[in-house]
Order: C-alpha cells, then structure tokens, then sequence
C-alpha cells in the first residue's frame, strides 16, 4: 500500500512540475500535412489600361471571393500557417492565401470593404518607402484616394480591422534586382544589403502599426540562394515566392515556410482557373 502512495505521489510531482516547463515546440508524434494554394494580387482597378496580369477589377476580386464562399474555402494569413507548421495548430480542412503585394490605395478602397463583406482575410505586403511618400503627401492634400499606396494611417486601420495581415516587401528594394543578389555582389555584402532594408522596414511598421511582420514577400519572385540565411537572421519564419504550385505544409519542417509557391491572379481569368493551374504546377 505504501509502494502504491509513493509511486502516486511521485506521479503527481512530475505532473505539476511539468506545468512549469518553458513552451518549446512541441514533439509531433503523427506528422501532419496541409495542401495550401497561395493566389497572388496586385492592383485592383476601375481604369481598363490597368488591367492585365497585375491589375483586376474589383468586380473580378469580388467574383473570387464569392466563389471560394460557395467552394467551402477558408481564408488564412501566414500567422496560420506558421502555428500549423511550428505549433501543430488545425488548418481549415480547404485553406487558401489571398496575397496582395506591394501596398496598393485599392487594398483600402476596394479589397478591404470586400473582406468585411464576405468576413475573410487577406495578406497585404508593405513597401515601406512607398508608404512614407504616401503619408507625406497626404499632409498636403485633401484626395488620398488618387495616391497609389497606402498611407501608414490606412495601413495601420486595415490592420486593427483583423481583415488583413501586414507582411514585408520590403522598405526600397522592389524591383527586378532589389531583393536579388548581384553579380559580383559577395554574400557579406549582399546579407548587409538585405539587412539594412529589411531592418528599417520591419521598425517602420512596428513603429507605424505596432504590427511585426514574419513573412518576407520576395519582390518580383527575385529570390537568390544566399537570401534565407539572412531571412532567418532577422527573424523571418516565412517567405513568398512567384513560383506557381500548390504548397505541402508538414507540420515540424520550418524550412517547408520559406520560399512558398503562389500563382498571379490576371485579369480576364477567374480564380477556378488560377487553382487548376496551381494544381497542374504542382510537380515543377
């Protein structure tokens, strides 16, 4: 009897100490897997000398989101895959990304009402120099809506909406060679490139927002081999690429975060089409 008491007790011990241990990531004793398409927009538009590959309607976004509703498709941002990968958190049992780049006006006049609508989220990745001009023009005019970007004051709004995460593109390197090493470049000189970019748009949102980004959206897709390493030193858990396929989350394989698959969303061309593309990508 007194073997039984003890060895209880003991139990009983190791249980309650076991709440006092830090919150490390946890042990996944069945891996899981999670099929997430990433779609890719830009700029959300009325003018038809707009519209192409990177400008749709907004009659066009609101199709799509009309039609993922009826599909049983779930809005997620890149804070839900990160828990799924890192923390073992559910997925939707259909989860899709809605990436928009670079920042545009349209994501407040257009894409935000359109969320609060159909209650979904969307990702919207900031250029941070863009958003600084913006705001300044705004002190000295009355029309923001004909700015192109947003300014901090509607970036911080769609934030605290909880429609729409923040993410990087990042501060001034959008272009075909910004974010890219280049030749002759070496890898010291480029990560400090990277860093000090990075670095300052990361404290202008957090300054902006109190929101701190994650996710670093590549610009253009230009992703070098030499790029993650510095991501990573900086904090990054995620990052966004232009290659098209759908992607395969495993649930403790961090690496799976980076470097993600999206497909660009044209005008002309509905999103069922976008996802049958991204489905045919996916061996590439």
């Amino acid at each position: 009897m007194k073997r039984i008491i003890f060895i209880f007790t003991a139990l009983l011990i190791f249980l309650l100490g076991a709440t006092d241990a830090p919150d490390e990531t946890p042990t996944f004793f069945k891996t899981e897997t999670a099929e997430v398409p990433i779609v890719m927009y830009h700029l959300i538009t009325k003018k038809g000398h707009l519209l192409g590959q990177w400008g749709i309607t907004p009659q066009e976004l609101e199709s799509d989101l009309k039609w993922l509703k009826d599909n049983n498709y779930e809005t997620v941002v890149m804070e839900d895959l990160i828990n799924f990968v890192k923390r073992g958190k559910n997925l939707p049992d259909k989860p899709i990304v809605l990436s928009f780049d670079d920042g545009n006006s349209s994501d407040y006049y257009y894409l935000y009402p359109l969320l609060q609508k159909y209650d979904m989220k969307a990702v919207v990745s900031v250029l941070g120099k863009f958003a600084d001009e913006c705001s300044e023009l705004a002190t000295k005019s009355d029309r923001p809506k004909y700015f192109p970007n947003l300014t901090w004051e509607q970036i911080k709004e769609l934030h605290e909406s909880k429609h729409i995460e923040l993410q990087s593109h990042s501060y001034n390197l959008h272009g075909r060679i910004g974010s890219k090493q280049k030749s002759g470049e070496s890898i010291e000189i480029y990560h400090q490139r990277l860093k000090t970019d990075l670095e300052k748009n990361q404290e202008r949102i957090k300054e902006m927002t109190n929101a701190t980004p994650s996710t670093f959206t590549y610009p253009y897709g230009m992703i070098s081999d030499n790029s993650q390493t510095a991501l990573e030193a900086l904090g990054f858990k995620a990052s966004l690429g232009c290659r098209v396929g759908v992607n395969t989350l495993t649930e403790g394989d961090e690496q799976c975060l980076f470097r993600l698959k999206r497909a660009d969303r044209p005008h002309g061309v509905c999103i069922s089409e976008v996802l049958k593309k991204m489905q045919k990508s996916r061996g590439d």
